[in-house]
């Protein structure tokens, strides 16, 4: 039972620790045109392997948005913006202002 108590222990742990790796980041995208591109972005976004949550908005005139948290161990954000970019919208890190 101690022994099953402690691998237990390492479990919750090594989870605590992985959560606190993630980074986000946040995509000013371009060529969104409605509504629906938000959605098309997002599904790109989360179709990248260490991707865990995107959202995605439309701003109007052509730009948009999207936030992604995500593990920088799997995944990095020329992997974010190559996705945006094979579902037709090119991304980049929006700088701080």
């Amino acid at each position: 039972m101690k022994k099953l108590l402690i691998a237990l222990m390492l479990m919750l742990s090594s989870v605590a620790v992985s959560a606190a790796e993630l980074q986000t980041v946040r995509l000013e995208v371009d060529k969104m045109t409605c509504n629906l591109c938000p959605l098309t972005v997002r599904t790109a976004l989360q179709n990248v392997e260490g991707v865990e949550k995107a959202t995605a908005k439309y701003e109007g005139n052509g730009v948009g948005w999207a936030e992604v948290t995500f593990d920088p161990d799997k995944a990095s954000v020329e992997d974010l913006t190559f996705a945006t970019e094979m579902a037709g919208y090119p991304s980049r890190v929006k700088k701080a202002e």
